[in-house]
């Protein structure tokens, strides 16, 4: 018990120093910290709809189960991409749809997704295979990827960590994306996953 309390405080505290204010979706029982002075690009009309109590289940499902493409729900990029050249830190949070029924079903699907990308991407590898782990006391998969994105004969290797969170019919994705040598955020993705709230 003294062990569990300890670990909520130190998530807590690592939380409070990296985020000033969270990110709350009620009706997807999902909440998650922003990073101070991240630069925000929010699908606000979606958030508005999503915590729109007036809204039935069938609508929110609608809006969210669009087929075979992703919703954009929010996108957090550590610099102002106006100014900053070149690939910026990011944390991308969509959902998508998903036609599984159980969790192993749910991970062959991110596995199989996977081999697709390895398609499309130069140089894709896993750094960490899709796997089942445990998040606000929920069942999710998280996978770790290297791949290369290349622009004006410039090669960039992109390391990208996500968390695939199944729901009924959909699934949320939280990314989080940089490029490798150049800076390290691990430390803050980490405080940011270990705050994740999800109540549904």
């Amino acid at each position: 018990m003294k062990k569990t309390a300890l670990t909520l405080l130190l998530v807590l505290i690592s939380t409070t120093i990296y985020c000033q204010e969270r990110l709350e979706i009620k009706r997807l029982g999902f909440s998650i910290g922003i990073p101070k002075k991240w630069y925000s690009q929010n699908n606000s009309e979606v958030l508005k709809n999503l915590n729109n109590y007036n809204f039935t289940d069938k609508q929110i499902d609608n809006l969210l189960k669009t087929e075979n493409s992703s919703v954009n729900l929010a996108t957090y990029v550590k610099y102002d991409p106006k100014t900053y050249p070149g690939i910026i830190p990011t944390i991308k949070i969509r959902t998508r749809e998903n036609k599984t029924t159980n969790l192993d079903d749910f991970l062959k699907q991110v596995q199989n997704s996977n081999i697709e990308a390895q398609k499309s991407l130069d140089d894709f590898r896993f750094i960490e295979n899709p796997r089942i782990i445990e998040l606000s006391q929920q069942k999710v998969v998280k996978f770790s990827v290297q791949f290369v994105l290349k622009n004006n004969n410039q090669a960039h290797v992109i390391n990208s960590t996500s968390y695939y969170i199944p729901k009924n019919g959909y699934y949320i994705s939280i990314n989080f994306i940089e490029e490798m040598g150049k800076e390290s955020n691990n430390e803050l993705f980490e405080a940011i996953i270990e705050g994740i709230q999800l109540t549904k």
